[in-house]
Formats: structure tokens, C-alpha cells, sequence
């Protein structure tokens, strides 16, 4: 029975959820702060499941969770709270945390939680058996491979029965020829020839890596390496039948007959391809993570600030139209339009600090279906006065009636239009704004093209960072507030613009029935 640990300090919920999981087959155990949740990780031996509230007594359920991955790693942990701080979130993905949930927790959405969370355990402990099982059998292996080298028909007959069952990585036999006497399913999966047409050629017929001129033997010089070592392990670039290259982990080992001469190497070798595209995968979201945390910080602080000055300028201006009252009639034109000034100066700064708090205010999406063509026609509509100023021709290729999609109108029409304002603005001498839009089964695809005067490298690196701007007038938070609204919807946007050859915008939304 799947164990599970649950520590809330309120006895009411943390009763009903103890029902709830208990109804559902699992294994309860309870606690109700921090210390008692200590002891029973130590008391409850193997646990599958943790559920902690972030707030708790003393120490807070954050605290839990780094002491529950110190003693397992790989437990996965449920944050659950009334009250949720956004800006405890990075800490806690952090820290590991497999879900977030909000009180009061449905019962349904509990058990859906928990029951993914031990799926994840269960999947984990079956990975590590899985792998010990192949670590003691590439040990098992390596022996008897000692033990047949001395004999290489026999070396041979063994790696064909025992090895083809590997696709995983490609085992490989070369002769001091540098001609090929094994070629495992592996291979011919990492390759892509069969086995006939690789036996009995060269190396660099079939595998050469493309760095390397004709005379060059890389795999063999890797074989000679471990000859002089016992083992030798290096990365080198590869090509398939199809031409196409990838890089890869190659690991030789010298066979010999006992006492014997060399009679070549095994080799075996691993498609390093989607391990590194998983590294990248993981680079850019932690990339990604980190900006985040950026603009998290940078919206407090402008938060702070804005705050701090917008109560100021209300007494400022509740002063100003009091003074503008007790002077009326007293004195000239001139006086009267300097005070006029200082009221038109304060509502500025006020405007101001309304789309500082904006920026700073975290976006909550209210999904619906909306149109994008029809959001795309209403901001033209609301800008053509400012084109029609600036000489610029619209240009609208928008798809066809079916462009809707699950999005937050209100905030994706702010963002379409900052972006637009954008362009035109960059064609103060006038020129062409094209807007597209298509949709495909999975996605949305809106661009925005202008002819303007375009970005320089860095310009375009930092559009896209708060309070950055070229502009003589602006704060430079139309752009990553237009971003912020996109990555909210799970979306992405893409800038290309090149110093005198305008600017392309490629804005992707997520379709969600």
C-alpha cells in the first residue's frame, strides 16, 4: 500500500485530507508541524508521497520540504497553501517541488495529485532498478569478455547472442585493419546500415566522423589509446548513412587472445543527440527561471517606488487645484497657465507611476474564446489615426475565419497594440505595417512587420528588459510587458530586426480547446 505523508497544523483539514487519501487506498501518516514532521521521515521509513502545508508552526513547510529531499531526493512533495505567495514560488520549484496546490483542496484534484506523484515515485524506483540491473550486467559483461578474448570467433559468437538484444547504444568489433567484425542492432539503428553492409569495411566508409580527412582513423586511434590504457573513452562527431552528423560517446576496449597478439578493439558507442538536447532544454529553462526571478524582483521594487510616489502626488495636486482656486481672478494669463503646467505635469507623473504599478502587478488571465483576427482589427482600428499621421500603409493578411483560440482578450490586446505602437513609431518617415495571423492544429502564429529603421544587436538583446528604451519619451515597458502576457499564455515571441531593414515580430499562442 502506497505510504503517504501529510503535515498540516489545521486538525480539521488535515483530517478531511487523510480521508480523502485513506478512501483512495493509501497508507496515512499525519503530522501537524515541523518537528513532528522530522520525526515521522525518520519513524515512517519508505514513504512514495508528501504533502506539506507551506505554513506551518515555527518552521515553515519550505523548511520541510528541503529536509524531506535531504533524506530522498527523489520524494516527490506536494506544497499546498490558503495563502499563496508568488514570491515563495522560485524558491520552491527550487527546492524540487513536484505540484502546488491552493486550499481548500478538492478531493478529486488531492487524489489526481498524489496519484501522479507516486506514479513519478514508482517510476523512479523502477529506473534505478532498472539501471542497476544494466550496470551489473555491463560488469557480467566486461568479464566474460576478458574471459573469451582468447578466442575471437568465439569473442564473436558471444557479442552476436548476447549483445543484439541492445539498441540502446551501438557495440561495434574492429580488427586492426580498422575493419569492422561486429555490428549490433544498435548500430545498425544509430547508423542506419545493416549489418551485411558494414562487415568487413573500413571505419571511415561507414562512421567517419567528418572532421577527419580520409587517412585519418579516429575510432581506431581511440583503439589505441585504450591498448595503452585498458579502456579509453572520448567524444567524437559521427555521420549516419543519410549524411547527417551527431555527436557521440565512444568507449574502447583492446581484444587480445590470452598471452596473445592484439587481434583489434570493442567498441561501444552512444548517441550523445538527445542528452544534449535535453541539456539545452534545461538551459533555457533555467534561463528562463532566472529572468523571471529578474523581473519579479525589478516589479517590487518599481512597485515599492511607485507606491511611495503616488500619495505624494495626490497631496500635490490636491494643492495645486486648491492653490488654482484662491488665485483665480488675481492674476494674469501667464500665471495662470503656469499653474495650468504644474497640474498637467502632475497628471503626467501619475500616469506614470499607473503603468509602473501595471508592469509590477502579476497578470491574471481570465480564458475565453476570443478571435485574434478580430483583436488584430481592433487595435488597427485604434491606431489608424497615429498611421495615418506617419504615411504608413497597413497591409492585413489574416487567416481565415477559424483564428480563435482559449486567450485573455483584455491582455492580448494590450500586448498586439504596444508591439504595433512599436512599429509605428519606427517609421516616423512612414512605410508598411503588415500584420498576419495563422492557425494550425496546435498553435496560433500572429507577425508583426514593419519597414522602420530598425535594431541594432544590442537594442534588439535588451528590447525586451524593463525600463530599456532608445525613445526620448516612455518607460521602456511596453515590450516585456507584451512578452510577460505572452509567456503567460504559454506562448513565445521572436524578434529579427536588422539596423535600416525594419523589424519582424513572430508572436506563437498555444490553442487550447
Amino acid at each position: 500500500m502506497p505510504k503517504v505523508l501529510l503535515v498540516d497544523d489545521e486538525p480539521n483539514v488535515r483530517w478531511t485530507m487523510a480521508e480523502f487519501l485513506t478512501r483512495a487506498g493509501y497508507e496515512v501518516v499525519i503530522a501537524s508541524d515541523f518537528d513532528s514532521g522530522v520525526a515521522q521521515l525518520e519513524a515512517a521509513g519508505t514513504l512514495d508521497v508528501a504533502v506539506f502545508d507551506i505554513i506551518l508552526p515555527r518552521k515553515s513547510g519550505v523548511e520541510l520540504l528541503k529536509e524531506a529531499h535531504r533524506r530522498d531526493p527523489d520524494l516527490p512533495v506536494i506544497m499546498i497553501t490558503a495563502d499563496p505567495d508568488l514570491s515563495r514560488v522560485p524558491e520552491i520549484v527550487r527546492e524540487g517541488a513536484y505540484d502546488f496546490m491552493a486550499k481548500p483542496v478538492v478531493k478529486n484534484a488531492l487524489i489526481n495529485a498524489v496519484s501522479r506523484a507516486f506514479e513519478k515515485k514508482r517510476l523512479i524506483n523502477e529506473k534505478r532498478r532498472l539501471e542497476e540491473e544494466i550496470r551489473r550486467h555491463a560488469e557480467h559483461l566486461e568479464v566474460l569478455v576478458t574471459e573469451r578474448t582468447r578466442e575471437l570467433a568465439e569473442a564473436h559468437n558471444f557479442l552476436n547472442t548476447v549483445l543484439e538484444s541492445s539498441t540502446e547504444y551501438a557495440i561495434i568489433a574492429i580488427d586492426t585493419g580498422d575493419r569492422f567484425t561486429l555490428f549490433n542492432r544498435g548500430a545498425e539503428l544509430m547508423f542506419g546500415y545493416v549489418a551485411e553492409q558494414a562487415l568487413g569495411k573500413e571505419v571511415r566508409e561507414i562512421v567517419a566522423d567528418p572532421k577527419f580527412g580520409p587517412e585519418d582513423k579516429p575510432l581506431l586511434k581511440c583503439g589505441e589509446e585504450a591498448e595503452a590504457t585498458g579502456r579509453h573513452e572520448v567524444e567524437i562527431q559521427l555521420a549516419r548513412a543519410d549524411g547527417s552528423r551527431f555527436v557521440a560517446s565512444a568507449a574502447m576496449t583492446p581484444l587480445r587472445k590470452a598471452d596473445g597478439p592484439l587481434l583489434g578493439y570493442l567498441g561501444i558507442i552512444k548517441d550523445l543527440t538527445v542528452e544534449r538536447e535535453k541539456e539545452e532544454e534545461l538551459r533555457l529553462m533555467q534561463a528562463r527561471l532566472a529572468h523571471n526571478e529578474k523581473i519579479a524582483a525589478l516589479g517590487r521594487v518599481a512597485a515599492q517606488v511607485a507606491h511611495e510616489v503616488k500619495n505624494p502626488l495626490a497631496g500635490l495636486k490636491l494643492y495645486s487645484l486648491h492653490l488654482k482656486n484662491k488665485v483665480a481672478g488675481q492674476l494674469g494669463p501667464a500665471e495662470m497657465e503656469l499653474v495650468e503646467k504644474i497640474l498637467l505635469s502632475i497628471d503626467h507623473l501619475s500616469d506614470t507611476v499607473e503603468k509602473v504599478l501595471d508592469f509590477a502587478r502579476p497578470v491574471k488571465l481570465v480564458r475565453q474564446p476570443v478571435d485574434l483576427n478580430g483583436v488584430v482589427n481592433e487595435a488597427v482600428h485604434m491606431l489608424e489615426p497615429q498611421m495615418n499621421a506617419n504615411r504608413i500603409e497597413k497591409q492585413l493578411d489574416l487567416a481565415g475565419p477559424d483564428a480563435g483560440g482559449m486567450l485573455d482578450e483584455t491582455s492580448i490586446r494590450s500586448a498586439v497594440v504596444n508591439l504595433m505602437v512599436n512599429a509605428i513609431q519606427a517609421m516616423p518617415e512612414g512605410g508598411r505595417l503588415r500584420v498576419t495571423t495563422a492557425r494550425s492544429r496546435r498553435q496560433l502564429t500572429l507577425t508583426i512587420s514593419d519597414t522602420g529603421c530598425g535594431m541594432t544587436e544590442e537594442q534588439a538583446k535588451n528590447v525586451f528588459e524593463p525600463f530599456y528604451t532608445t525613445k526620448n519619451k516612455g518607460l521602456g515597458l511596453g515590450m516585456p510587458y507584451a512578452k510577460k502576457v505572452i509567456e503567460e499564455h504559454g506562448g513565445t515571441i521572436q524578434l529579427n530586426s536588422r539596423p535600416g531593414q525594419g523589424t519582424q515580430t513572430e508572436i506563437t499562442l498555444p490553442v487550447e480547446e
